[in-house]
């Protein structure tokens, strides 16, 4: 576990190793969930897709990751 301060304008920088180990960068979206006295932080999942076959896309956006496939498909026929 890591400890960080919560300073006078409620603001809380996330330590580095914490940062690195799940991918956080400067700007980034995250979610907050409050949960009696717990606060859950974790980054929007703006690197892919979610789940199973997110090892497919490479990064890419889902939406530019179907159209590819679609247009393979095309040209196949």
């Amino acid at each position: 576990m890591t400890i960080a301060t919560v300073g006078s304008r409620y603001q809380v920088v996330i330590p580095r190793r914490e940062r690195e180990r799940i991918g956080l960068k400067p700007n980034a979206k995250v979610h907050i969930e409050a949960h009696d006295r717990y606060v859950i932080l974790y980054p929007e999942t703006a690197s892919g897709l979610r789940g199973l076959g997110r090892e497919l896309t490479d990064g890419r956006d889902a939406t530019d990751y179907v159209k590819q496939l679609r247009s393979e498909w095309t040209d196949r026929s």
